[in-house]
């Protein structure tokens, strides 16, 4: 059965979603994107989802090879990559291969990266993190990748050498799904200058968080100033924990944000005056370059 190079699969498995692209000569040429998590999968059905998933480009007369990262490689995942310890270098990225009956593909789940000390996990993230390092492999400073866990992580010289993880946006979905809280943060829109407003007070008085929380709920019932006010201020004050805790990572260097147009704008109107310069790029397009990074280092090509 033929391999061909010019033609592969890059897949994005999450806990929640699946994503993946079929690529011909390093371009998109077709793409999938589904709620079929890992959460939502038993171990013996991973392979049947993928293959009815990925059905329409696959063929008999040769093997297409699909590179796969996220959570697809953890405990509850298909097969566990073990994780890379830090420092590391995503140049030497391993991977595991589970047993495939379908010989129409061979599968490659790339590790994740883990740390002893103070200890943290990243999956997935590190793909999108190799896939800036592609572009700028000299690059000495910080990749935030906002999100539900989101990551500091702190780069030299294309070495992942530290990170710290914060559970902004969980902390997020339980408070105002959860709390009584509910009812008063229900907009989807955001105010800036209150976002603002409530990170300040955050990073002059951190210890008045759980008092500020239920302000909100108060000043609700209360004054009923709109949801659009408290959903701002409730942002406000778990972004203004988050930045504290990770001062090393931000505080007068250069930074990187990764993630969905939404997020990555929201952190530069928050972080643009206090640090020395911002990079923005989509988690996407990012996830899409690492995984072309990892195939070329895998065959060495240059």
């Amino acid at each position: 059965m033929k391999k061909s190079f010019d033609k592969w699969i890059a897949v994005d498995w999450g806990t929640s979603f699946f994503r993946s692209y079929l690529i011909e000569k390093d371009q998109i040429s077709d793409s999938i994107q589904t709620k079929d998590g890992m959460k939502f999968l038993e171990k013996v059905s991973f392979e049947k989802t993928l293959v009815k998933l990925i059905e329409p480009w696959l063929e008999n007369d040769y093997k297409i090879e699909v590179l796969a990262s996220g959570m697809v490689g953890s405990k509850q995942g298909w097969i566990e990559a073990s994780y890379q310890k830090t420092p590391c270098n995503l140049n030497r990225i391993e991977f595991i291969s589970p047993t495939i009956k379908d010989n129409r593909f061979s599968l490659k789940i790339f590790s994740g990266i883990s740390q002893s000390n103070k200890p943290d996990v990243m999956r997935g993230e590190e793909t999108q993190i190799a896939g800036f390092i592609y572009d700028n492999p000299k690059f000495n400073g910080s990749i935030c990748l906002p999100g539900t866990h989101s990551k500091w992580v702190k780069i030299e010289n294309g070495n992942i050498i530290n990170f710290k993880t914060y559970m902004t946006g969980e902390l997020f979905e339980i408070i105002s799904k959860n709390s009584v809280l509910i009812h008063s943060v229900t907009s989807n829109k955001i105010k800036k200058n209150e976002l603002i407003k409530a990170v300040d007070e955050i990073f002059e008085k951190p210890e008045i968080f759980g008092n500020a929380l239920f302000q909100l709920r108060a000043d609700d019932l209360i004054n009923s100033r709109g949801s659009e006010i408290y959903k701002s201020k409730l942002s406000g004050y778990l972004l203004g924990l988050e930045l504290l805790g990770s001062l090393e990572f931000w505080q007068k260097k250069d930074i990187v944000l990764i993630g969905n147009t939404d997020l990555i704008d929201l952190y530069e109107y928050i972080l643009h005056k206090k640090v020395n310069s911002i990079k923005k790029f989509l988690s996407k397009d990012m996830l899409l370059k690492g995984l072309k990074n990892f195939k070329n280092k895998l065959y060495k090509v240059t």
